[in-house]
């Protein structure tokens, strides 16, 4: 990935070369000179001694030029960049990025807190559209909460001596009554509520908390569940978690494959329980990312009675589950009062391996039935359904990948499930299975909510032009 890295040059007090002139030179001026660069202006082509003023001035680092900023690209400015290259120095050359080696971000500023949004050069315009919705998301008060934990960071640190116990104190302090405090200004009570906090018992506390990461599409994932994995020191997560959902977790998390693949299971229920209850008992803060919601067909409530009998914290953040997203994606209600009055969740594994299944009951025409891990054993499903009194004709409808770039869908009949289901792999992805009359409303639903996303999708900016 050929992506440039952010990073934060300190220029205060320190020399900075400006070339150029107009509009984009008197931006970058009134930029530098805020945060208060030494400037040298060349608004025409320098002689030879200003040339070798800068030369000189590069030979010691303490007077070296820190960057050089080309407002302009003409003639003489361009004759300038074999020498500008030949004194090695950080250059930036506005709307050319074939010819920076860094790049001038769209910042968002609140004080000491400055963000910066880059496109590597080649979309200003988008870069400003972002800032834009940055700066309504971003509280103003913001510089007074770094205020309050700059004013507080020693002696933090002089009594929370672990870096993950004072990550947690200042995550939990930061966030709370005390950091609100300090974004309203009441610098009083915040200090009051944070000293309190600091004399209290800093013992590392482990929480654990279940997340539903969702059917796959990342913006499906709840702001509890996203703030949850963000906060987490350990991530362990399934094999339905998308890769664009375990990409929100934190850089410096670790991360743990405890998923299970169809007929391999390298990490047994037993053992994530006795994981989990082991990392909360390190005082570590836990994540445990499930595909869909933890307490449908997750195994959450398992793992939540194992750390409560533990004696660890444990907390539960549902998750839109796959069922419903499917629904949505494709065109399928999963209820309708005038065809489906109900609906009902079971597992292909159960309904075949592990209990009595009644089959009179699930064989009902007003009723959608929603089959989670049943491809496997699609065609054996589709026989004791006909069996138990469901006609031959009766739809259903197999969704791989359900929401994200890579979903399939494939209809068919019970009468040749067979059939049917060679359409797809297994090990391209998780297939949901849905049966009953509510899949035929896809063929006038789905092409609606399909067009309707592709606008979304394809419309430049609809998700800026509201800032």
């Amino acid at each position: 990935m050929n992506a440039p890295l952010p990073f934060q040059l300190q220029i205060s007090s320190r020399p900075v070369l400006l070339i150029g002139t107009g509009e984009a030179a008197e931006a970058k001026a009134r930029l530098l000179r805020e945060r208060d660069a030494d400037i040298t202006h060349w608004s025409s082509p320098p002689g030879e001694d200003e040339r070798l003023q800068v030369e000189y001035a590069n030979r010691d680092p303490k007077t070296r030029f820190v960057l050089v900023v080309v407002a302009e690209v003409n003639a003489w400015t361009e004759a300038l960049m074999p020498w500008i290259d030949s004194e090695r120095l950080l250059v930036n050359v506005v709307d050319a990025p074939h010819l920076s080696q860094g790049f001038v971000p769209a910042i968002v500023s609140r004080g000491r807190i400055q963000i910066g949004i880059g496109t590597g050069g080649s979309s200003p315009v988008l870069a400003r559209f972002v800032r834009t919705r940055l700066e309504q998301a971003l509280p103003q008060g913001l510089e007074r909460l770094a205020d309050f934990a700059d004013r507080w960071q020693l002696r933090v640190r002089q009594i929370i001596d672990t870096v993950s116990t004072r990550r947690q104190f200042w995550e939990r302090h930061l966030s709370g009554a005390a950091g609100q405090a300090a974004l309203n200004n009441e610098s009083d009570l915040a200090d009051s509520l944070l000293s309190t906090a600091l004399d209290s018992d800093h013992s590392p506390q482990g929480r654990v908390t279940l997340v539903g990461a969702g059917p796959g599409d990342a913006s499906l994932l709840t702001l509890k569940g996203l703030q949850r994995l963000q906060e987490a020191d350990v991530v362990l997560y399934d094999k339905l978690v998308s890769p664009e959902v375990l990409s929100l977790a934190r850089r410096d998390a670790q991360m743990e494959d405890v998923g299970k693949r169809r007929g391999h299971c390298p990490t047994p229920q037993d053992s994530i329980n006795k994981r989990l209850v082991e990392l909360g008992g390190q005082g570590l803060t836990v994540c445990r990312l499930k595909g869909g919601d933890p307490y449908l067909f997750g195994r959450g409530g398992e793992e939540a009675l194992a750390l409560v009998q533990a004696g660890i914290s444990v907390e539960v953040v549902p998750g839109i589950t796959t069922a419903s997203a499917t629904a949505a994606a494709t065109g399928m209600p999963l209820t309708h009062r005038r065809i489906a009055r109900s609906v009902r969740f079971i597992t292909g594994h159960l309904a075949l391996q592990q209990t009595e299944t009644d089959w009179q009951a699930l064989a009902s025409e007003q009723e959608t039935l929603v089959i989670y891990m049943g491809f496997s054993h699609l065609q054996t499903i589709a026989e004791r359904l006909q069996d138990a009194g469901l006609s031959k004709t009766t739809p259903f409808a197999l969704i791989q990948n359900a929401t994200t770039p890579r979903q399939q869908i494939v209809h068919g009949q019970l009468g040749r499930a067979e059939e049917a289901s060679t359409k797809l792999c297994l090990d391209e992805g998780p297939i949901l299975v849905i049966i009953g009359e509510v899949t035929r409303l896809a063929q006038e639903l789905a092409p609606q909510a399909v067009t309707e996303a592709k606008a979304q999708q394809t419309d430049p900016l609809y998700w800026l032009q509201s800032a």
